[in-house]
């Protein structure tokens, strides 16, 4: 097998594992505390405390990779993840051992996100490598949402006496797959020396110039305060809609739910709304690069407007068909990936994008801890109405961002 054929394999194995961890602390861990009994206000604010890591990354990341090598982070997490997932099946259904251990899996998580980045770094110049990447964590997110909960809900059927048995089966499963990973990237790490240097290490070693990033975002004449507050007020209602919703496709119609069995939610939300997300995000990234920034923006703002009118209206309506309720999801997601692929894209422009990184967790981290308050105060239905109104901050956030001199 060629070098560069084996660079591509580990670039998709990496990013793949760099994705099912995510999804197993900020999806799985909230219908499993659920299922654990915790309220939904309980099971959002915990989930919510997941996002800590990501939200302190640009103050630790500096010092943790100084500590080890990218490869060294990557196989050593890795490894450490898989003895967390056999703690996690052994812990169940112990709650405290159950949050240390979720917050343990997010924390490394974490390490393991920057140590990928890195080592994709490189790679990021060639179009391949970079559908490559894109392609791997979407994956990550079917199996993660997808088929990895539709195991759980086909275990739940055999061991109805004992529900939380399918998690700790789970569990096992994915200890055993990253283990898989494990071994391999090993291999393929040591066998790919070169392609496993950190792009700034490689570039200085081969003499090549290391790219500028810096753009025209960087000197914005409304200086830095109003980027700060677009990056926190953009997601925020999003975050919010994000994880009731996920509790709302699942919950009983007797608590206003819409009963989705997990099988159910994996068809809908993990392979239909993630397809439809995807989409959303590659049309929304074709967007910008045709008609530029001052052009879309309005337009990509408003339609962050519509999951909230999606959910607001399968609150009051209770679809039972699930076609319906699959149509609905693949609407809200595909206007989502759409405009959300603007903050992204701004994101990227700035020259401190690990800061703003913090702050759009730092947003995530509210919404999804206020979700659940609110949620409970309100039921489903006006939940999905207020969320509704408070989508509006996304068009604030943007109307306070004057015209930026960016290219196309």
């Amino acid at each position: 097998m060629s070098t560069m054929r084996v660079s591509t394999l580990w670039l998709a194995s990496l990013n793949f594992a760099k994705g099912v961890p995510y999804v197993i602390v900020m999806v799985i861990s909230l219908l499993m505390f659920r299922q654990m009994g915790l309220t939904m206000a309980e099971s959002t604010g915990l989930v919510a405390l997941c996002y800590l890591p990501w939200v302190l990354k640009c103050w630790w990341k500096r010092y943790v990779q100084r500590l080890f090598s990218d490869k060294t982070w990557a196989l050593l997490t890795e490894l450490l993840l898989v003895l967390v997932f056999v703690g996690l099946a052994f812990a169940l259904p112990v709650l405290w051992r159950v949050i240390v251990l979720m917050q343990a899996t997010a924390w490394l998580t974490a390490i393991h996100n920057v140590a990928i980045d890195s080592l994709s770094a490189k790679a990021d110049g060639k179009v391949r490598h970079r559908l490559t990447r894109e392609l791997s964590r979407k994956l990550a997110m079917v199996v993660g949402q997808g088929v990895l909960v539709m195991l759980a809900g086909n275990l739940q059927v055999l061991y109805r006496h004992d529900m939380l048995y399918a998690w700790r089966l789970m569990f096992y499963f994915v200890a055993g797959l990253f283990l898989l990973l494990f071994f391999w990237h090993l291999v393929v790490l040591t066998v790919c020396r070169e392609y496993s240097e950190p792009a700034a290490a490689h570039a200085r070693m081969s003499g090549e110039p290391i790219a500028n990033t810096r753009t025209d975002v960087d000197m914005l004449p409304e200086g830095t305060g109003v980027l700060v507050a677009f990056f926190l007020l953009y997601p925020f209602a999003q975050a919010m809609i994000g994880k009731v919703s996920i509790l709302f496709l699942t919950d009983t119609s007797r608590h206003g739910g819409l009963g989705l069995s997990p099988q159910e939610f994996g068809l809908v939300m993990g392979t239909v709304g993630i397809i439809a997300l995807t989409v959303g995000g590659l049309l929304g990234r074709k967007f910008l690069h045709l008609a530029g920034f001052a052009s879309c923006k309005w337009f990509m703002a408003l339609s962050m407007l519509v999951p909230g009118m999606v959910y607001a209206s399968i609150g009051y309506s209770q679809p039972a068909s699930l076609m319906i309720i699959s149509a609905c999801v693949l609407t809200e997601q595909l206007a989502y990936g759409f405009g959300f692929a603007l903050y992204l894209w701004l994101l990227q422009q700035i020259s401190w994008r690990e800061k703003g990184k913090s702050m759009m967790a730092l947003s995530l981290l509210a919404g999804c801890a206020l979700s659940g308050l609110l949620q409970e105060a309100q039921g489903y239905s006006l939940f999905f109405l207020s969320a509704l109104a408070l989508s509006g901050i996304s068009l604030v956030a943007v109307a306070m961002l004057r015209k930026i001199p960016i290219h196309k």
